[in-house]
């Protein structure tokens, strides 16, 4: 019988980010997955929108979870403020119990600067308490540390400045930095860790984000160790990508989160 996990996130209709990328990432690690979805992302030439589900919707979809017997949570967009304080009340009875694993996606077309506030805030305030791990990419951890990050030293500054309001943080910079090192940094109670992995010249990384996060949250629900969980997701994430899939232009692509199983890289 394998072991259930838990998506809170939205949906991608390209199929490289959102709960289809949890759903994806959950069975390569041999775990069942499920999904309450928060909103609809749609992708129409430039057009990116994001489309909340309506209240009552996910109330009943959160209801309709609630008495599952999980491994771990994870969670990805939460739309609004509204949206983060429904995510929070369920998650609440699940703290302490399980790894809960909080991506703090804010940045979307919609939200202007105002939501995006609000949204932090809430964020910090309602869900960050609640957290195993929280892991922002490097535009993110700008937002909510109030930060400018260009390099190793401000990366670990960030991540640091963070982990004072979680136990455990990991700041993906990727491929934002310069230079030719794919550069996160982990901050637990303990320690803090450089993690450096050679960049990938290949443009399929839609949904790197998603997958990272969801592939910690599975190595949590297996009971590793956060950074063996998180070193492991980053190489996950490293084979998703070099395999990754062309979409109808040749430089954009998804991960792919088979990659590692059906290439033979593990």
């Amino acid at each position: 019988m394998p072991k259930k996990i838990l998506t809170i996130a939205g949906s991608d209709i390209l199929a490289g980010g959102g709960i289809q990328a949890d759903l994806a990432t959950f069975n390569e690690y041999g775990l069942f997955g499920m999904s309450v979805i928060t909103s609809i992302v749609t992708v129409i030439g430039e057009d990116f929108t994001v489309h909340e589900v309506d209240s009552a919707v996910l109330a009943q979809q959160l209801a309709s979870v609630q008495d599952i017997e999980f491994a771990a949570i994870k969670v990805g967009l939460v739309p609004s403020v509204a949206a983060i304080q429904q995510v929070s009340a369920f998650l609440e009875a699940f703290v302490g119990k399980i790894p809960i694993i909080i991506d703090p996606v804010m940045v979307f077309k919609e939200a202007g600067a105002s939501q995006v506030a609000e949204i932090k805030q809430a964020m910090q305030t309602l869900l960050f308490p609640l957290a195993t791990i929280i892991t922002p990419n490097l535009t993110e951890a700008e937002l909510l540390t109030d930060l400018t990050i260009n390099d190793e030293a401000s990366l670990i500054a960030g991540a640091q400045t963070l982990q004072h309001q979680v136990t455990n943080v990991v700041v993906k910079g990727g491929a934002r930095l310069a230079g030719a090192t794919a550069l996160d940094v982990l901050v637990t109670p303990s320690a803090t860790t450089p993690l450096n992995t050679t960049k990938l010249a290949v443009p399929y990384n839609n949904g790197a984000g998603c997958t990272f996060a969801s592939a910690i949250a599975s190595g949590l629900a297996l009971q590793q160790p956060v950074l063996a969980a998180v070193t492991d997701a980053k190489a996950f994430v490293a084979q998703g990508i070099n395999h990754g899939v062309c979409l109808q232009d040749a430089a954009f692509g998804n991960v792919w989160q088979a990659a590692r199983r059906l290439n033979g890289d593990n």
